[in-house]
């Protein structure tokens, strides 16, 4: 995890590289779409942090989202996938039986999922190219419709990770290497932790040059932020 490389290391040190044991996860292979976030909001009545997070695309990842009402909908998607009786299998038992839960992916849980075990830069490769991600050099200039670039999946199948939205996720803003041991990471995980802490950001946008798009690279909000640049994506995870 992490990079040594300076253009990984323009806004939140990613380095030193270390090596970090993760348990078994699973992650959503697309952001959050306004579709599906307007869908939790019309089923919950959750007032989002602002009322732009509803608009736009169907099929176009959802910003303008803090990260409140990020893990507001990952709780909300918890409790639906419990009781709903289409909830395929393996996810079905082990949200029932498993007391696993839909959840932020932590920022390691993010990176692997976007480099998998090599330390490529990018989900694709080490050379960026903008016919796999919406990055400035694409073109596009504001979010696209999730699904657009296929050629742009990591080893694992995940698509979006590089480009198009920032993502939030749980970890707490802080210096590397990542917490090894189970205590200093779930202190580093804290989901309790005061409101106007600073939550990772990972995976570049659509406005942001290359270096942003690598998987290493790092940035970081308060999480009642919202921004025109930044949605999620979901995880599901046994307890911490």
């Amino acid at each position: 995890m992490g990079s040594d490389d300076e253009s990984d290391s323009w806004w939140l040190k990613a380095s030193p590289q270390c090596k970090v044991t993760l348990p078994v996860y699973y992650i959503a292979r697309y952001p959050v779409t306004v579709a599906q976030f307007r869908a939790f909001v019309t089923a919950s009545g959750h007032l989002p942090a602002d009322k732009d997070s509803l608009d736009g695309s169907l099929h176009h990842p959802v910003v303008w989202v803090s990260w409140h009402d990020a893990l507001a909908y990952c709780n909300w998607l918890t409790a639906r996938l419990r009781e709903w009786s289409g909830t395929p299998e393996p996810l079905a038992t082990l949200l029932r039986t498993g007391d696993w839960r839909v959840i932020l992916p932590s920022e390691a849980e993010w990176e692997k999922a976007a480099r998998g075990t090599d330390r490529r830069a990018y989900p694709w490769g080490n050379e960026p190219d903008p016919n796999r991600a919406n990055y400035d050099e694409t073109g596009i200039n504001t979010t696209s419709a999730v699904g657009c670039f296929p050629h742009g999946a990591s080893p694992y199948g995940m698509e979006e990770l590089s480009g198009n939205v920032w993502e939030w996720t749980r970890s707490l803003e802080g210096d590397y290497p990542y917490p090894v041991r189970r205590a200093a990471r779930a202190k580093r995980e804290d989901l309790q932790a005061p409101e106007d802490a600073s939550r990772v950001l990972r995976g570049g946008a659509f406005w942001n040059d290359r270096r942003a798009v690598r998987c290493a690279c790092r940035d970081g909000l308060d999480a009642r932020g919202v921004d025109p640049s930044i949605g999620f994506r979901v995880a599901l995870a046994g307890p911490p």
